[in-house]
């Protein structure tokens, strides 16, 4: 299985795209680290007055002898007027930034955290489609070797019917478990090929995937065997935090802004395109502080603060709740798990006695001793327990990878 999940890591398209959102995450913590740069912006113009509308003035200005109420048309300006200027913005005060920074921060670590349990469940559900292929492997092994045993008894009964020994409902009894084996052999035979569909989608793959016991090894496993911290878990506190943070920058939106800006501003004014030699230049530089305080805005940033304080506590609720579950979880994965190989090594024990019984039974007929309808008595119980034997091979294997996937630590 380790090579599985591996591969799996490398190849599997949703693992890709949380990874991918991981690097957006950490462009976003860059991006927010470059609001506290200065804001600089340069801009041009050019303007070419046409026609400049004249001005009127009292005649007074200029001839004191003129006549009251009399006025002189005149015209300011200059055709040609270029323009040019660069501000500059630094925030010297701003909680919000740094607030928005933390923010991304806590979003990348989420980021991270959702690949953790992204792969957490990824493993559970490989774990799953593996060992359901090695499940129904050995299901369609045994329902191979029913097919052989069904057959021969068939064609003993299909004999004995001829002659005459045995019954009509005998001799169907013996077809139905022929039928029967073959059915189960068919199905376990095209559940496998399914299963195998599925883990080529999970693995991203269309090749060929062996399927091999080898990967099937009992661990050991104590009370004092520890695990790994739970990607949920550390996923919830992370969402906490950054629910905290929201809160804290809502409330953050009343406190003052301070910014110190700078502009400077040319004019050029000339007569001729482009043409300088009797130009007008009128330069104009300032730099100052800005203080912004929000006062009232509707009370939106009120109801802001009030909304991310719920979630904050909602947050933190959820958070316990997860500590709680997970180690409500914990236990149940040992006494699962525990029980689980107990009874598969019962089972087992319990298959053999049955195989045993079943063995013993044919020989028995062989020589006369019991009859047909009794050996397929002696078989239909060692089909039933087969049965018994492969769910408690289905449980223990689940119990088995939900252990090993739970040792493993996703948040490294």
């Amino acid at each position: 299985m380790p090579d599985v999940w591996a591969y799996a890591d490398m190849h599997n398209i949703r693992i890709k795209t949380m990874e991918a959102e991981k690097y957006i995450a950490r462009k976003n913590v860059q991006q927010t680290y470059g609001n506290l740069l200065p804001a600089i912006s340069a801009n041009g113009a050019f303007t070419d007055n046409i026609k400049i509308q004249p001005t009127l003035i009292p005649a007074s200005l200029f001839n004191p002898t003129a006549p009251a109420g009399t006025y002189t048309e005149a015209t300011f300006g200059r055709r040609y007027i270029y323009n040019a200027n660069i501000t500059a913005q630094f925030d010297l005060l701003n909680t919000r930034d740094w607030f928005s920074i933390k923010a991304e921060k806590l979003n990348e670590e989420i980021a991270g955290l959702n690949i953790a349990k992204s792969k957490a469940d990824l493993y559970e559900q490989l774990a799953n489609a593996y060992y359901s292929c090695l499940l129904l492997s050995k299901a369609a092994q045994l329902s191979s070797e029913n097919l052989q045993t069904a057959t021969a008894l068939y064609d003993i009964a299909r004999n004995k019917f001829a002659e005459g020994q045995i019954s009509e409902v005998t001799l169907n009894t013996a077809l139905i478990n022929r039928e029967k084996a073959a059915k189960s052999l068919d199905i376990a035979e095209e559940n496998q090929a399914l299963q195998r569909n599925s883990l080529r989608q999970l693995l991203n793959t269309n090749d060929s995937i062996h399927i091999s016991d080898s990967n099937f090894i009992a661990i050991a496993f104590t009370e004092d065997t520890s695990f790994a911290p739970d990607p949920d878990v550390a996923l919830s506190y992370k969402q906490m935090l950054a629910s905290k943070t929201q809160w804290q920058s809502s409330k953050a939106a009343f406190a003052p802004t301070l910014s110190a800006v700078y502009q400077y501003n040319t004019q050029v004014a000339a007569d001729d395109f482009l043409k300088f030699d009797n130009s007008n230049t009128i330069p104009q530089q300032y730099w100052g502080l800005r203080l912004s305080l929000p006062l009232f805005n509707g009370n939106t940033k009120h109801y802001q603060v009030q909304k991310a304080r719920m979630d904050y506590e909602l947050k933190q609720q959820q958070y316990e709740a997860s500590r709680l579950q997970s180690a409500i979880a914990d236990q149940d994965i040992r006494s699962s798990f525990n029980s689980a190989g107990a009874a598969f090594d019962r089972s087992g024990t319990i298959l053999k006695l049955y195989q045993n019984n079943d063995a013993h039974a044919g020989k028995r007929m062989e020589e006369g001793i019991i009859s047909l309808d009794e050996r397929l008595k002696v078989y239909s119980e060692l089909i039933t327990n087969q049965n018994e034997y492969l769910q408690s091979m289905s449980d223990y294997f689940i119990q088995q990878y939900r252990l090993k996937i739970r040792r493993i630590n996703f948040t490294e």
